[in-house]
């Protein structure tokens, strides 16, 4: 009897270590094969026939059919659309992309009623889907009812830790409601988790000149502009966060360094032009007698 336990236990682990195996490699495989249809697909990304063609050839790949879609949009022929978008949903029923594509035709063709019935089901069959439960956090937000968009952004972090816009629109949500405690918790809990993400680290400055904290900000523009100095807007908001605070010798001296390192940048020569006009020449010295 012991033996059969055993066995049937030895049976158990191989069978889940085999499934394992495949899922990791079908995953493989078909991340190649979506590679290989991009790259096919980059021809004539905008032709009709030609995304037709591949879809003849690959019924349910997400590339082709979130093309498919796209082209319509870009059209704003939303029946197309829309006929397009039920495709991608009946082929790829598991896939975000796919519902809020069809979310947004919707929206798009005034049809707002049906967005979010659309939306609401979408939530029911991926409820830890990431993407989803932004949208679903961002429909309450739009509502300005601050505390249930709290909630739901709350969710969607609990299942996309990864996902910035969970830290910083759910921050912007608190301070709405007056809950700036709390709004600095999440974005604390945002860069303990995302610290070497740049993009975090603007949320970070963002909400931080949201809450009136220019210091704060001030280092956070300065945390990514060492972490990413090719980014423009490091220089130009760290320079606005250097006036507000009164110190504006340094914002001078930061907004001519960004002149230098952008300089085909119009927006950082607008800024150069308001904040660090040019020096006016000397005047000579007359000639003497």
């Amino acid at each position: 009897m012991w033996m059969l336990a055993i066995g049937l236990v030895a049976l158990l682990i191989w069978a889940a270590f085999f499934f394992f195996c495949y899922r990791r490699l079908d995953r493989t495989g078909t991340a190649g094969r979506e590679d290989d249809i991009r790259f096919a697909l980059d021809a004539a990304p905008w032709s009709d026939r030609h995304v037709e063609s591949l879809l003849a050839r690959s019924l349910n790949s997400p590339t082709l059919l979130g093309q498919y879609v796209a082209n319509a949009v870009e059209r704003s022929d939303w029946p197309e659309a829309l006929r397009r978008a039920d495709i991608f949903t009946t082929r790829s029923p598991r896939s975000a992309y796919a519902w809020l594509a069809r979310i947004d035709i919707l929206r798009r063709a005034g049809r707002e009623e049906e967005a979010v019935a659309a939306l609401r089901k979408a939530v029911r069959r991926m409820p830890r889907a990431p993407e989803i439960l932004l949208v679903w956090a961002r429909e309450a937000a739009r509502s300005q009812d601050w505390a249930e968009a709290s909630r739901r952004f709350a969710r969607m972090r609990r299942f996309g830790p990864g996902h910035v816009e969970g830290y910083h629109e759910a921050a912007e949500v608190l301070i709405k409601d007056g809950r700036s405690d709390e709004a600095a918790a999440v974005i604390a809990e945002g860069m303990g988790r995302l610290s070497e993400n740049w993009t975090m680290l603007r949320a970070a400055a963002w909400i931080a000149e949201r809450m009136g904290d220019d210091d704060e900000a001030i280092r956070r523009w300065e945390a990514m502009r060492a972490l990413v100095p090719g980014e423009s807007s490091g220089f130009l908001c760290g320079a606005e966060a250097l006036v507000r605070a009164g110190r504006g010798e340094e914002a001078v001296a930061l907004i001519r360094q960004a002149r230098d390192f952008f300089p085909g940048n119009k927006t950082v020569a607008e800024a150069a032009a308001r904040l660090a006009p040019p020096e006016a020449p000397e005047p000579a010295e007359p000639p003497s007698p």
